[in-house]
């Protein structure tokens, strides 16, 4: 009986497996097919166009993280982010002057992974202040000849916080140099200078030099000819320094030996944003009846002269921008931009590919995470940037796509084609005039097989054949196998009744017949 349940078994077993097997090979042979019929249809598709297509140089952004910073019941508002990856710790600001702290964690695999922690403790800068403070706009600055400290600037002064430090014991220290300011707008750094916009007082300069701080000279509205000013905004690049007031305009002054001189002014009124890459200016501005508008502006310091190249309109509003030699970022309420190159009203409306749209509402920052190395390869170059919103930090993928060249063809063909493009950088053309395009001429053969062929179709569906008719053969004897187990096992089982039932009359029998013999003798 043993052995009868023991076969049983073991032929629902095999059974179960041909079953399992033959859905299995069925599914891949529908999908086999399904992939023939997809190529045939492509080919088809193909036949229709017979060029080559530039897609040039583009973004695109991915979201990979996003965290929430706080409680919905609390009213907290975040005004800087201080990202040191090479510490694995991001600092946060708020207008409160509290202190906080999140644990980053970068694993560089083929799949690289971020881990963020947020620390429930902060820290209230308030206890290095003697007098009472209110709301305030506080940033951090950093300058590249100090590797371990970063000043956080308020309308209160300066401290310089420690990097190493954490937040539960903070290492901090007072700057004295720091001048206090009823409004702090923004701060920039650039080398050994730091310019910081306080409102209606105008700009404060500063030098680090030798690890000491040092207070060079503020421009008032009396250095912009100006009985009232309000700077909202400033950028300091190589030996420029470029502020904004919001009721004149846009002026630009040259930085030398600790003085500053009056290069170019911009008048606008109702000035929101603005930034610069070398002398392309993107600024922000509002008509009188409250329509923003933003202005891509080309300056020509040595003739001390400024084209207005193009001017962009949206139906939403602009906050702030970032800009670099590629990319320029638009900042809004909820609506952001990644953009190239330029804003004209043709580049923005019609080309999808080189204008990214990524939505956050009430974005605060936006930088680049310094990593140790860029991820690049031939066809991508990826980095990180760092977000902070309202609530919540985020970390988003920047894949920049170098240019490519696609090409569909109807038959296989060798073609040679000569590609002439525009650009403002060109090899061996050393003249750097933004109203000056040069020329790039690029030769190359293509050598094309062409989509799938008849006869390419003919053998793959051959091949798909002979491994089906393959299968279906080894399906075959196991299932005659498993039908003369079957029927093995129906023998044992009809043995098995047979003998419970005539077993016991042959034990009778036989004892019956001893029993005779016996009286006989």
């Amino acid at each position: 009986m043993k052995n009868y349940y023991h076969l049983n078994l073991q032929h629902q077993k095999l059974m179960l497996n041909c079953q399992v097997t033959l859905q299995f090979m069925i599914s891949i042979y529908l999908e086999i097919m399904e992939i023939l019929l997809e190529s045939k249809q492509k080919h088809h598709s193909l036949v229709q166009i017979i060029n080559c297509v530039g897609l040039p140089k583009h973004p695109k952004l991915n979201e990979i993280l996003s965290v929430n910073l706080l409680d919905n019941t609390l009213d907290i508002y975040y005004t800087d982010i201080l990202s040191l990856p090479q510490f694995e710790k991001i600092f946060l600001l708020t207008d409160e002057l509290e202190l906080k702290q999140v644990i980053i964690k970068y694993n560089e695999t083929q799949q690289p992974q971020w881990n963020v922690e947020i620390k429930n403790t902060s820290y209230s800068l308030k206890t290095q202040y003697p007098q009472q403070i209110n709301y305030t706009n506080a940033y951090f600055a950093c300058f590249n000849a100090n590797q371990e400290k970063c000043l956080i600037l308020s309308n209160y002064g300066g401290i310089w916080l420690d990097k190493n430090s954490e937040i539960e014991q903070p290492i901090l220290t007072v700057e004295p140099v720091i001048q206090q300011s009823n409004d702090l707008y923004k701060v920039s750094v650039f080398e050994k200078y730091l310019a910081i916009a306080n409102g209606n007082a105008g700009v404060d300069l500063y030098q680090y030099q030798d690890n000491k701080l040092q207070y060079i000279l503020r421009i008032s509205s009396k250095d912009l000819n100006q009985t009232s000013i309000n700077i909202i905004s400033l950028k300091l690049t190589q030996n420029r320094l470029s502020i904004l007031d919001e009721h004149t305009g846009l002026y630009l002054f040259d930085i030398i030996d600790q003085q500053v001189s009056l290069l170019l002014s911009l008048p606008y009124q109702r000035c929101v944003a603005f930034d610069h890459s070398d002398n392309t200016y993107l600024i922000v501005a509002e008509t009188p009846n409250n329509i923003e508008y933003m202005m891509e502006i080309f300056v020509l310091p040595a003739t001390k002269e400024y084209y207005i190249n193009r001017i962009y309109v949206n139906d939403f509003s602009f906050r702030d921008i970032q800009i670099d030699d590629d990319y320029a970022i638009i900042i809004g309420e909820d609506v952001h931009l990644v953009i190239r190159h330029s804003i004209f009203n043709g580049f923005m409306k019609n080309n999808t590919d080189l204008v990214k749209t990524f939505f956050e509402d009430e974005l605060i920052r936006f930088e680049y995470i310094e990593m140790n190395q860029t991820i690049q390869t031939q066809y991508v170059e990826t980095s990180y940037y760092i977000g902070l919103s309202k609530g919540s930090l985020h970390i988003w993928r920047f894949n920049d796509y170098n240019p490519v060249i696609i090409c569909r063809f109807q038959y296989g063909t060798t073609q040679n084609y000569t590609i002439r493009a525009n650009s403002s950088k060109c090899e061996n053309h050393t003249n750097t005039d933004l109203f000056e395009q040069c020329q790039i001429t690029q030769q190359f053969v293509i050598l094309a097989s062409g989509p799938l062929l008849e006869s390419d179709s003919n053998y793959i569906i051959i091949v798909v054949c002979v491994f089906a008719i393959f299968i279906l053969v080894i399906l075959i004897l196991l299932y005659k196998k498993g039908r003369a187990l079957a029927k093995k096992i129906q023998d044992l089982k009809k043995q098995a009744e047979e003998l419970k039932k005539y077993g016991p009359l042959e034990v009778e029998s036989q004892s019956m017949g001893i029993e005779i013999t016996l009286k006989k003798n």
